[in-house]
């Protein structure tokens, strides 16, 4: 999957996070945690960078735009990009169109239409210049009376203006792709989609291939994706599809993960599928406070290797996690609420440091603050790294 856009997301307060998108699923409901939204809650969201083959859009996306409807172009605009010029050059054709009429900025669901709506237009790809689309009209039967012209005469022809007179005529445009002239209506596709993520049927998502050797005589030129936790069967028939006789032919990329903290680890991993088939299976039976706990966990660590992911997991039980609190203010907040009354908070709360009260608080009980929430060790010694966990105790969630 590529990135069309490079995005900051912020929840309206204090908290942003930068993400690329497209995004999967697991991407966007793991943006949700971090900034702490709840169900149904607007981001406020800036576009940081568009690639070069869509910088025109700059021009055409309103400010603030929706997280999901823009996630979904950039799905789509992922998909052509790489696959189908022809449906690029009708999305930048339309778009073109839409911009030489003045209407701007153009509604993300239009984009959306647009990027579907590969059949609604001519395409000619020679035809990049009024010149070129002149001559292609002349050459073509496009222009009355050129037919009986010599091919002397036919050369003396303004083909430029005649292109342009034409292109302004029918309201088309050249792009990047050639040309394109729009001749029926745009499929309203975003009036049936939904935009939401949802939870995805898998723990971790790979995609395999046989090819991991740079021999292009030895890959089979076939990529499969692989849903985990998956039973022996399903992974026989992953072999079978890349036509590979044994996992250690197979090389695989992580495309999703319900912890994204571990998807570029699973990727670079040299452990086996069966060690990652488990590590799916643990992910999938944690409940989904424990997950963002353990989410938390990964971050705070640092945890850059599958084993010691694997042994974190094994050792919620000795962590408490606050997932209420996001900054250090809040930890002072809920520190003064512990021991004072809700009046003596209100009156002394305007004349304290906050701040750093609450960094000295989390440093006295050896937490890390992650955009999750406070993690800490049930035995209040330093959560430093993967080397340093307790072997012993409970996990509790505040």
């Amino acid at each position: 999957m590529g990135k069309i856009f490079r995005v900051c997301i912020s929840n309206g307060f204090h908290s942003c996070e930068e993400l690329e998108l497209p995004a999967r699923d697991y991407e966007l409901l793991d943006m949700a945690e971090r900034l702490q939204l709840e169900p149904g809650q607007k981001t406020e969201l800036e576009i940081l960078s568009y690639p070069d083959s869509f910088s025109y859009l700059e021009k055409c996306i309103a400010e603030l735009p929706d997280l999901y409807q823009l996630n979904a172009l950039a799905r789509r605009l992922d998909e052509v990009n790489e696959t189908d010029t022809r449906a690029m050059a009708v999305f930048e054709g339309l778009v073109g169109m839409n911009m030489q009429k003045g209407e701007l900025p153009i509604p993300l669901l239009s984009l959306i239409d647009f990027a579907y709506s590969a059949d609604c237009c001519y395409v000619e790809e020679d035809a990049d210049t009024d010149y070129k689309l002149g001559r292609f009209l002349a050459e073509n039967g496009f222009l009355p009376g050129a037919q009986e012209l010599s091919d002397e005469a036919i050369e003396l022809l303004d083909f430029a203006q005649i292109g342009k007179t034409h292109r302004e005529l029918e309201g088309s445009v050249l792009t990047s792709f050639g040309y394109v002239e729009q001749h029926s209506e745009v499929h309203p596709v975003s009036k049936t989609m939904d935009f939401l993520p949802r939870q995805p049927d898998y723990a971790i998502l790979l995609e395999v291939s046989k090819g991991s050797f740079d021999d292009a005589g030895y890959d089979s030129g076939k990529n499969v994706k692989l849903k985990l936790p998956a039973s022996q069967e399903k992974l026989d028939n992953v072999l079978e599809a890349v036509e590979a006789w044994d996992w250690r032919e197979v090389g695989w990329s992580c495309l999703d993960c319900c912890a994204p903290a571990l998807a570029d680890i699973i990727s670079d991993t040299e452990e086996g599928i069966d060690f990652l088939n488990q590590m799916a299976q643990g992910l999938a039976d944690l409940e989904p406070q424990a997950l963002t706990a353990y989410k938390a966990l990964l971050e705070a660590t640092d945890c850059k290797d599958l084993r010691s992911a694997e042994t974190l997991m094994d050792s919620l039980d000795n962590y408490i996690f606050s997932p209420r609190y996001s900054s250090p203010i809040e930890v002072a907040k809920g520190e003064l609420s512990v021991v004072l009354c809700a009046e003596a908070v209100e009156t002394l709360t305007p004349h304290l440091n906050l701040y750093s009260y609450g960094q000295a608080l989390i440093e006295k009980c050896g937490g890390v603050l992650t955009p999750y929430g406070l993690i800490e060790r049930e035995d209040h010694q330093p959560v430093l790294s993967a080397e340093n966990m307790p072997r012993q105790g409970g996990m509790e969630m505040k």
